[in-house]
C-alpha cells in the first residue's frame, strides 16, 4: 500500500511541476484564451525539457538542475498568487480531463511497477546516462561512459523524476515518459470537432492502438526506450502544426515557437530526431505562407539548434571517437558508394512495408487515404502531410542503405518497427482531415 501511495504521489509531482504557465504572467487574457487543459500542460512540459537541457550545458549536477527548476516554479507560483483566479482556474471540463488523465496514468504506472523490465537499448545506452546524472555527475562525465555520442535528454529527465520521487526505484523516473505520452494523446484530441464523450473514446482508442506489445515483441514502450519520447514530442508538434494551419494569425507565433522548441528537444533525445526535426522545419518553410523574414528566422533558429548540439558534444568531448551511431562508424564517400547496391534495396523495402502494415495507426492512415481517393476528395490539401511521410521514410531508408556496417537484415528487423512507431503520429493529420473534412486548411500553398 505504501508503494501504491508513492506511485500516485509521483503523478501529482509531475503534474504540479507541469502546471504553471509563464504566459499567464505575461498576458492573463491571452493565457485563458489560447491554452486548454492539455495545451497548458504540453507547453509547460516543452519548457521544462528545454529548461533542464539548457541548465545542463553549464556542466552542473542534477541537484543544481532540480533546484534551478524548482526555483523557477516557486517564482511563478508567487507571482500566480497575485492572480489568484488564474491559479485555481478550475472548471468542469478541466476537472473532467484531469480525472481522465489521472486514471489512465495510474493504470499504466501500476503496470510498469508490476513489470520491472529494462529494455535492451536502455541497458546498453540509456540507463548509464541516467545513473550518471542520478549519482551527481554532470554532462562532462558522459565522455567516460561507453556510447557517449548518444544524446542524453531522455536520460536526464528520467534521472530528474527518479531523484525527486518518494520511491527509491528507478522506474519512478520512467513514469514521466507515461505522463508526457498521455498528455500528447490528450492534446491530439483537441483537434477533433466532435463531442467531449467521443473525444474521450478517441483518446482511449489511440492509447490502445499505440500501446501495443504484440507487434513490438522485442521492445516495450516504457522500459527505458526513447522512442516513446520521440512519439510524444512529434504528436505535440503535429498538434501545433495542424492548429497553426487551421487557425487565425493570433496564435501563429505561439504555435511556431512551440514547434521550434520541440525540434530542439528531438535532436537531444535520439539521432532520429535530426531527420524528424528537419522534416518539420522544411514543412514550415515550403508549405506555409510566411513572410520571407520569418522563413529566414526559422532556418537560422534551426541551424542554431544544430550548432549548439554539435558544439556541446565537441566541447565536452562526447564525440571524441567521431562516431555518431553504433554500426555507422565507417562513413566516407568510398564506403557509402560501396554500400549502394540493388541487392540492399529490396531488403529495406521488405522491412519498411512489413512494419508499415503491422502498425495500426499507419494502417488507419492508409485506409483513410484510400477513402479520399475513392470519394475523389481534393488531395492537394494533404500535400504537406505527404511530404512529412515521404521525406522521413525515404531519409531513414537512405540512411540504412548507405551507412550501416552491420548485418542489414538484423538491423532492420530490430530497428525499422521503432522508426515507423516514431513516425506514426503523422497519421493523426490524415485522421484530422477525415473527421474535420469540412474544415479545410486555409494557409497551405496549393
Amino acid at each position: 500500500m505504501t508503494e501504491l501511495f508513492f506511485i500516485f504521489s509521483q503523478f501529482f509531482i509531475i503534474y504540479f511541476l507541469s502546471l504553471l504557465n509563464v504566459f499567464a504572467l505575461i498576458n492573463k487574457n491571452y493565457y485563458l484564451k489560447f491554452f486548454s487543459f492539455s495545451e497548458n500542460l504540453t507547453f509547460n512540459l516543452i519548457i521544462f525539457l528545454n529548461f533542464i537541457l539548457l541548465v545542463s550545458f553549464f556542466n552542473v549536477g542534477l541537484v543544481f538542475i532540480i533546484s534551478s527548476y524548482l526555483t523557477y516554479c516557486a517564482i511563478l507560483f508567487l507571482i500566480y498568487l497575485i492572480n489568484y483566479k488564474i491559479l485555481i482556474n478550475i472548471n468542469r471540463l478541466n476537472t473532467f480531463y484531469f480525472v481522465i488523465l489521472f486514471i489512465s496514468s495510474s493504470i499504466i504506472f501500476i503496470q510498469i511497477a508490476n513489470d520491472l523490465v529494462i529494455g535492451w537499448d536502455a541497458q546498453k545506452f540509456w540507463i548509464y546516462k541516467t545513473l550518471n546524472f542520478f549519482n551527481g555527475n554532470s554532462i562532462s562525465n558522459l565522455s567516460n561512459l561507453s556510447n557517449s555520442w548518444y544524446p542524453y535528454l531522455g536520460s536526464l529527465s528520467w534521472s530528474f523524476f527518479w531523484k525527486i520521487s518518494l520511491l527509491e526505484h528507478e522506474y519512478s523516473g520512467r513514469l514521466f515518459y507515461v505522463f508526457i505520452y498521455l498528455i500528447s494523446l490528450l492534446l491530439i484530441t483537441n483537434n477533433l470537432k466532435i463531442s467531449i464523450f467521443n473525444k474521450v473514446i478517441f483518446f482511449l482508442l489511440i492509447i490502445i492502438l499505440s500501446y501495443d506489445y504484440t507487434i513490438h515483441s522485442h521492445w516495450s514502450m516504457f522500459s527505458g526506450f526513447q522512442e516513446i519520447l520521440i512519439f510524444s514530442l512529434l504528436s505535440m508538434a503535429i498538434h501545433f502544426l495542424y492548429k497553426f494551419a487551421n487557425s487565425n494569425y493570433k496564435s501563429e507565433n505561439l504555435n511556431l515557437f512551440s514547434i521550434l522548441l520541440i525540434c530542439n528537444l528531438l535532436v537531444w533525445i535520439k539521432h532520429e530526431g535530426f531527420i524528424i526535426s528537419l522534416s518539420l522545419i522544411l514543412t514550415l518553410i515550403f508549405f506555409f505562407k510566411f513572410e520571407s523574414s520569418k522563413k529566414i528566422f526559422i532556418s537560422v533558429f534551426f541551424f542554431l539548434i544544430l550548432f549548439i548540439r554539435f558544439f556541446i558534444f565537441e566541447f565536452y568531448e562526447l564525440n571524441s571517437s567521431d562516431i555518431q551511431h553504433h554500426g555507422f562508424e565507417e562513413i566516407s564517400i568510398e564506403n557509402i558508394l560501396d554500400k549502394i547496391s540493388f541487392s540492399r534495396i529490396p531488403i529495406i523495402l521488405k522491412y519498411l512495408f512489413l512494419n508499415i502494415f503491422t502498425n495500426y495507426l499507419m494502417l488507419i492512415g492508409i485506409f483513410i487515404l484510400l477513402l479520399f481517393l475513392l470519394t475523389k476528395k481534393k488531395m492537394k490539401k494533404l500535400n504537406y502531410i505527404f511530404f512529412l511521410i515521404i521525406f522521413n521514410l525515404s531519409s531513414f531508408c537512405f540512411i540504412y542503405l548507405i551507412t550501416t556496417s552491420l548485418d542489414l537484415s538484423f538491423l532492420l528487423q530490430s530497428g525499422m518497427d521503432r522508426v515507423i512507431y516514431q513516425l506514426c503520429p503523422i497519421t493523426f493529420l490524415i485522421i484530422f482531415e477525415f473527421i474535420n473534412k469540412k474544415n479545410f486548411i486555409s494557409k497551405i500553398n496549393l
